[in-house]
């Protein structure tokens, strides 16, 4: 740092050489105790001629570019974030720093947001990447993307892919047209990692698979916080489990596998040997183990959309932690986000099961009598939200505004919706093929059947059921499952696939046995037969298409053989791929209070991280996936404009409003839940021009995507040849505009 300082004055010096002898006298000093310091210990004190001065004058200056030089292109190196590599897990540490660099590195395409801090103090950031004017709004007014990721906090590797994400729309920007093009017209808010406190555990000396974050709570009512949490007691430093031989037991080593241990089955005359705990004592001494561990709530079960009231780890009401109110704060101020794209345990894009069945989606309701009445319609009879949306539209009540089933559902107060609806399922069965036709593309084998759904409380289902727009998550990776050769009767079986290219006639004349495989396969109730689907066929109640729904919303069944443990699979592949480093072997420990016990058991986050080594080709596809993805927002375009005399200096102005992007401009759901915005289309008149029927603003609920068009209507009254303005747009909608003539 000395010399740094050193060069910096020598250089000011030798550049105003025209101040004086003096000047130059210190400069020559310098000079020459630069040397002495950068070349010889020992300088020559005769050496003190003109000439040698000046020749010692250009030797330093030459000294002082090149240790410019050098130093600069150190701090440039040390600045600049590397590749991402994928081949290691980022602490919550180094993601801020990352951040923090890439800020620094653009700061004409970032902004870092800070959106609040989580129950262990860690800031939780968001990165803003946006081209700064190209679409004339400001990127917090343009049409945005949210990608968003680890809000669990234990899935590692969705944090490594919104970090990935971030780094090629940074580092493409400019050089792929493209991403060009989506940061010139787009905004996109990368938040990745939602919950820094629970990440962290992973990275702790002693490696236990934990889900809350850092709230301390008393589990267990002694009025005491985090005291009996697991213990590492075969300092191996791993949490896995004990197993104790116990007269109360009910659980007994797997016959197929006596590493798992599986739940003895009274009706096969099996009688439980041991109990099982997580690996610990009982530090509070009231003969309970490890009930009451550090932490408090588990963040992806804390937001308000089918809330498990009374389940501790979801905490004691919705938006109860720091996490929760700081994530949804962002999402409620920033109303340009058009789209959600996550990354967590769970999979949207193959299965669509939300948290529960929805009464929006219901086949029949019943109208209440006081509205039944005014509508014609029987208060006995159940009629579905089409026929009550079509008998609407016909009375005029509106007064020639178009309802929906999603108003409908609203007006008549039917209740939270818990699965997807109707209108918008068949957008997300198009995304799902065009997915699962990406993955296989791409050879990414994924145990589709392990995929899981919604669960109650997250954060996907408050951004589908409340917040209303679009949201899709991908989980990244699974465990894969040993590959089999199918058997005749599999090649010949049902499935959902082909479900969805039959005609009722093509169901009806399947064989009873082929039907009823095909609904034990899907999780069927045991009583659901195959004659009962045909009865139901036989009589229009049911159609091939809306079973196909019905089953996608089903929870998804494992493809394990019967009588075969859930977890074999992962053991094989633990023993096949990780050489058995993914199970800790059952071993004798002297416990002080159990006695004789055995440690053992699949190793911490063995389930959800994978090996870094097989992290980077998911990562890839599933980050060019979404960066493809965003470009299918919806596109507002004015189309057509139509001006009609009517006589009298009234003129009739219809103006066709078109989606040229390939989604709709907002879900069903949005719609439903009032959490859309509609396209408010609004006039704008010239002097002396007066509206002569009509309002100035008219609401389009939504158009649909890939050529939607929906017109707006307006009578007025002004001079031949003036102009008229309309503008239409919302807030993550691009504004759209158009000058007409009246002539």
């Amino acid at each position: 740092m000395v010399t740094f300082f050193i060069i910096f004055r020598n250089t000011y010096l030798m550049n105003n050489r025209d101040q004086g002898l003096s000047d130059y006298r210190d400069s020559r000093l310098n000079s020459r105790c630069l040397t002495s310091i950068l070349t010889r210990s020992n300088p020559d004190p005769k050496a003190l001629t003109l000439p040698y001065l000046l020749k010692e004058v250009k030797m330093s200056r030459r000294l002082i570019c090149l240790s410019c030089f050098f130093l600069s292109l150190a701090l440039v190196l040390a600045a600049a974030p590397g590749e991402l590599t994928l081949d290691k897990y980022h602490q919550p540490g180094e993601v801020v720093s990352l951040l923090k660099s890439w800020r620094a590195n653009y700061p004409q395409l970032t902004k870092l947001i800070n959106i609040g801090k989580s129950s262990g103090k860690s800031d939780m950031f968001v990165l803003r990447i946006a081209a700064q004017g190209k679409s004339g709004l400001e990127p917090d007014s343009r049409p945005a993307v949210f990608v968003s990721a680890n809000v669990e906090g234990y899935h590692l590797v969705g944090t490594e892919a919104a970090l990935k994400l971030a780094e090629k729309l940074l580092t493409k920007y400019g050089s792929d047209k493209k991403v060009t093009s989506l940061l010139d017209k787009r905004t996109v808010y990368v938040a990745p990692l939602l919950n820094p406190d629970v990440a962290q555990a992973y990275f702790s000396k002693t490696r236990y698979e934990r889900l809350r974050n850092r709230l301390s709570m008393d589990d267990d009512l002694d009025d005491l916080v985090d005291e009996d949490g697991p213990d590492d007691l075969n300092k191996d430093g791993l949490i896995t489990q004990i197993r104790v031989k116990d007269p109360e037991g009910t659980m007994i080593p797997d016959p197929s596998d006596a590493k798992l241990m599986r739940k003895a089955d009274p009706k096969k005359g099996e009688k439980g040997i041991y109990k099982i705990y997580t690996e610990g004592l009982d530090n509070d001494g009231d003969g309970l183990y490890n009930e009451d561990p550090p932490g408090g709530v588990e963040i992806n079960r804390n937001f308000p959309h089918d809330f498990e009231y009374y389940v501790k780890p979801a905490g004691l009401w919705p938006t109860s932690q720091k996490e929760t109110i700081a994530l949804i704060q962002f999402l409620v101020s920033h109303k340009n986000i058009a789209m959600i794209l996550n990354f967590s345990t769970e999979n949207t894009f193959l299965n669509l099961q939300q948290t529960g069945q929805a009464k929006a989606a219901a086949d029949k309701v019943k109208v209440p009598a006081r509205f039944a009445s005014f509508l014609g319609l029987d208060p006995d009879e159940e009629y579905t939200l089409k026929e009550i949306v079509d008998v609407v539209n016909a009375s005029g009540i509106t007064g020639g505004q178009q309802v929906d089933e999603s108003m409908v559902a609203s007006f008549l107060g039917l209740g939270a919706a818990m699965s997807i609806d109707r209108e918008d399922m068949p957008i997300i069965q198009e995304i799902q093929k065009d997915y699962k036709e990406a993955l296989k593309k791409a050879e990414l084998g994924y145990p589709e059947s392990r995929a899981k759904g919604v669960r109650k409380g997250s954060f996907i289902a408050y951004c589908y059921f409340q917040y209303g727009i679009p949201v899709f998550s991908a989980d990244l990776w699974a465990i894969p499952e040993p590959k089999k050769d199918p058997d005749e009767k599999e090649k010949d079986a049902l499935t959902i696939e082909k479900l969805k290219t039959m005609s009722s006639e093509d169901f009806l004349a399947l064989d009873d046995e082929v039907i009823e495989d095909f609904l034990e396969e899907q999780g069927a109730p045991p009583n659901f037969k195959a004659s009962m689907v045909k009865d139901m066929v036989k009589a229009g109640r049911i159609t091939p298409e809306r079973m196909v729904q019905m089953m996608e919303s089903m929870p998804k069944r494992p493809a394990t053989k019967e009588g075969e443990h859930p977890d074999s699979y992962i053991l094989k592949w633990s023993d096949e791929v990780l050489k058995g480093k993914g199970f800790v072997d059952w071993t004798p420990f002297k416990h002080p209070t159990l006695g004789d016990v055995e440690i053992g058991g699949f190793v911490p986050y063995l389930k959800v991280t994978p090996p870094p080594s097989e992290i980077k080709k998911t990562i890839d596809f599933h980050t060019d996936y979404y960066i493809g993805f965003m470009n299918r927002l919806p596109q507002l375009e004015i189309k057509e404009t139509q001006v009609e005399a009517l006589g009298n200096s009234v003129y009739q102005v219809t103006v066709y409003f078109t989606n040229t992007g390939w989604f709709p401009t907002s879900t069903a759901q949005g719609r439903r839940a009032r959490a859309a915005w509609p396209i408010r289309a609004k006039l704008k008149l010239s002097q002396g021009q007066t509206i002569f029927s009509g309002r100035s603003v008219v609401n389009i609920p939504f158009i649909d995507g890939s050529g939607g068009t929906k017109k707006a209507e307006w009578t007025i009254r002004g001079k031949k040849g003036s102009k008229v303005t309309i503008t239409a747009g919302s807030p993550n909608l691009d504004p759209v505009s158009t000058t007409v003539v009246l002539q």
